[in-house]
């Protein structure tokens, strides 16, 4: 069986839309089918990865715990730009789970070396 491997990008913040949760749930579905999935968060997705995010206050369901979930569902590839933490005034090491940081022609090749890529 030809597993294709899948590249979610995503660039939208954690809240405010369903843009955010609908991307990881992309990506944990991509998983049940045995196929290899990555996760890219590119300009206010990056905000997804910061810890401790009080969301009741908004009334909406946090996003962490999903996040959390990832390394379950055998996804252990998340990515951001340096553009993207540029943007934000963050570092890698303030994020969970700490991605990796990619210039743009990497962010090129990672685009390159997948079969499917689905923006959210």
């Amino acid at each position: 069986m030809n597993r294709k491997s899948i590249l979610v990008i995503c660039r939208t913040a954690p809240y405010g839309s369903s843009a955010a949760r609908d991307a990881l749930d992309i990506a944990l579905s991509g998983t049940v089918f045995d196929m290899p999935v990555s996760l890219l968060l590119l300009d206010d997705a990056v905000l997804q990865l910061l810890q401790n995010q009080n969301s009741a206050l908004i009334g909406e369901k946090n996003i962490n715990a999903m996040l959390g979930a990832l390394p379950l569902y055998d996804i252990e590839q998340v990515y951001t730009s340096m553009q993207s933490l540029a943007l934000h005034g963050l570092e890698a090491v303030q994020l969970e789970p700490r991605p990796t940081v990619l210039d743009s022609s990497e962010l090129q090749a990672l685009i390159n070396r997948h079969e499917i890529v689905l923006s959210v």
